[in-house]
């Protein structure tokens, strides 16, 4: 008997105006022949009244596969499931968006002021043993993050729109030193926060800093974020078969992502 096939995507931000996914049919030959599919945090904005209605697409269209498709829940929408994190294979692999690497959840952002508030809101009255398990941390991301719209209109397209989002992404002049900060530290971050609170995990899958990349160290565990389906940078996807893990780009041809070159392919360690 075949092992099962399983595929792990973060960040698809359907209908965001930013975003190369704009029909959900385009995704049809990455979920062809996958047993499992994970969604890793924010499929979309559920939070935001311009993309909230692509909510009744995504699970209208995911119906059919039933319980394959897994919904986790990241800091775009808190609302798509309970779920923020998920371990599979013995719990050698660990699934979760990466917001609860950080303390207030997207240091880069213009909202962080606002985030820092609820989750100190949230965590006033928790004692510290709480409030150091990853399980809490994990819930008050979710609370924290629940009715936080964007502060731009997250469908708009076009030159326009782009230009309004680059300006607002720029006008404060430390988040560009910000994201590079959190480029450079997330895999060290994941790694250490495995170690301590998911020690038999063997691989960290993230997003939401949209930074793609394959991080293997000695100590493990290894590392992968799968970027994001919005620029600048590319998304890659996590195929899970037996004890093999492969980092798989997709290439859009013709209106479809299809599978394309296989950036990283690694044993899972035991």
């Amino acid at each position: 008997m075949s092992a099962p096939v399983i595929r792990i995507f973060s960040d698809l931000h359907f209908r965001d105006g930013e975003s190369r996914l704009q029909h959900l049919a385009a995704l049809a030959p990455l979920l062809d022949g996958a047993d499992r599919i994970i969604f890793n945090g924010d499929t979309l904005d559920t939070q935001s009244p311009d993309t909230r209605s692509g909510l009744d697409e995504v699970r209208a269209y995911f119906a059919p596969f039933g319980s394959r498709a897994t919904f986790l829940s990241g800091n775009h929408d808190p609302d798509i499931s309970e779920t923020a994190e998920l371990s599979l294979l013995d719990d050698r692999v660990w699934i979760t968006h990466g917001d609860v690497l950080f303390d207030h959840i997207a240091p880069w952002s213009a909202q962080r002021p606002e985030l820092a508030a609820r989750v100190a809101r949230f965590s006033a009255k928790l004692p510290p043993p709480d409030l150091a398990r990853i399980e809490t941390r994990l819930r008050i991301h979710r609370l924290a993050c629940l009715g936080l719209a964007s502060l731009h209109p997250r469908a708009q397209r076009g030159t326009l729109a782009h230009l309004t989002r680059a300006a607002h992404t720029l006008a404060h002049p430390l988040r560009p030193l910000i994201m590079l900060r959190v480029w450079q530290t997330t895999p060290a971050l994941a790694r250490a926060l495995a170690r301590s609170q998911r020690p038999a995990a063997r691989l960290v899958v993230l997003g939401h800093t949209h930074y793609p990349g394959v991080w293997r160290h000695p100590a493990g565990p290894a590392v992968v974020n799968t970027g994001s389906f919005c620029p600048p940078f590319h998304n890659v996807y996590v195929e899970l078969i037996g004890e093999r893990v492969r980092v798989i780009r997709p290439e859009l041809r013709s209106g479809e992502f299809r599978p394309g070159r296989v950036l990283a392919d690694f044993p899972l360690a035991p």
